[in-house]
């Protein structure tokens, strides 16, 4: 497999995880979704709202702007229109996956944290992280989930690879 064709693999997992973690919370309540719980984010939302953040950052940061706002979710009052939202941003993920070449992946990205802080690092290693930092937050999302008691969704790379297999 190539490293151009595991990216793609990786970002067709992280939409996977991401879409059980939302149905796992779509079974808890509105309250539940919004109640304050303590930990690294106030709420499931609040939590729910970073991840995407994030991939809406990275998005941004691939085509070489500079993001250096916290995302606006005001438009998102529920899970639905969270969800919706996710769906317009994998689409655009997918977009850009299908138009890149295995060569970009070694050229270096420049960026910078809202620190302002700035870095640089070849592409494939900022695909990867960004798809990493999805998994460390459904782990927070499944204690929550769990804590609210619900069932929080198995999302583990193992188990989308074998829903994969002939």
């Amino acid at each position: 497999m190539s490293a151009l064709d595991d990216v793609r693999t990786l970002f067709a997992f992280n939409r996977w995880a991401n879409e059980r973690t939302l149905d796992a919370v779509a079974a808890l309540t509105p309250e539940q979704y919004a109640r304050p719980l303590g930990g690294s984010f106030p709420s499931l939302r609040a939590t729910l709202e970073h991840m995407l953040g994030a991939e809406i950052t990275w998005l941004a940061r691939w085509h070489g702007e500079v993001a250096g706002r916290v995302t606006d979710f005001s438009d998102c009052a529920d899970l639905a229109s969270l969800r919706a939202r996710w769906d317009a941003t994998w689409g655009e993920q997918r977009r850009y996956l299908d138009a890149l070449t295995e060569g970009a992946l070694a050229a270096p990205l420049a960026f910078r944290f809202r620190s302002g802080v700035e870095g640089a690092s070849p592409l494939v290693e900022v695909l990867r992280h960004v798809v990493n930092h999805g998994t460390y937050h459904r782990g927070q999302v499944a204690t929550l989930v769990r804590q609210l008691g619900g069932t929080p969704a198995g999302t583990d790379y193992i188990t989308y690879c074998l829903t994969r297999s002939p």
